[in-house]
């Protein structure tokens, strides 16, 4: 792949994904810029990316921009709507969609004239709109990602920008296995396959995918 110096912003950077997608950026070279809600190595930002400010701030004096990739998020939920707090739906939608929003945003507005990459991630359940009763606030805030993502791709289609997600199933992480020991695991993906689907969005001969959802993985 041709990333070789050029400036990837990675969000949830200190993440199971975050790490596996900063990992295989940098295996092409790219100039990988970690968004971290904890600052803990010099080449991090620290940023709350749920604040507008603080996501501005966070790409200051970042030159050479090509992609931003949102891969942080989480998951709150497992109760019906009508069961669910107000608090939850409004977590899920801050920690979900309000921060890819605020990171694309910021990032369009400094890709050079050659465009560049948005990569966003979603959830296979949210993509199909099948299995998401007792998730509603998370499944709403993915599907409201998805909606984002191919907003991005139709209006930045004419000036090289390409936005596209990746919508995984379960992902297979320490988190994961203990906190569903009883649950198959013969479809769920690794976190380093879904950083190589990641990958090759963000490549730049990659311009023929634009508003793509792939499920990972695939049905």
């Amino acid at each position: 792949m041709d990333l070789s110096g050029r400036a990837i912003v990675v969000t949830g950077a200190s993440g199971n994904l975050g790490r596996a997608v900063c990992a295989r950026l940098a295996r092409d070279a790219a100039r990988v810029v970690p968004f971290v809600r904890k600052k803990r190595n010099p080449e991090e930002r620290e940023v709350e990316l749920t604040d507008e400010r603080s996501v501005d701030a966070a790409f200051d004096g970042l030159s050479g921009l090509w992609a931003a990739v949102n891969c942080a998020g989480g998951w709150r939920g497992g109760s019906p709507v009508r069961d669910t707090p107000t608090e939850i739906f409004e977590t899920m939608i801050a920690m979900n969609l309000r921060s890819a929003f605020l990171v694309s945003r910021a990032a369009l507005r400094r890709f050079g004239p050659d465009g560049g990459r948005i990569v966003n991630v979603a959830a296979a359940n949210a993509a199909a709109l099948v299995g998401i009763g007792g998730s509603a606030a998370y499944a709403a805030a993915k599907a409201g990602v998805i909606a984002l993502t191919k907003a991005i791709a139709e209006e930045g289609a004419a000036t090289g920008v390409r936005a596209s997600c990746v919508a995984p199933g379960i992902m297979r992480t320490p988190e994961n296995e203990r906190a569903m020991p009883g649950v198959g695991r013969a479809r769920w993906v690794e976190v380093e396959a879904v950083a190589e689907a990641i990958a090759f969005l963000c490549d730049p001969r990659s311009s023929a995918v634009n508003g793509a959802v792939v499920t990972l993985p695939s049905f």
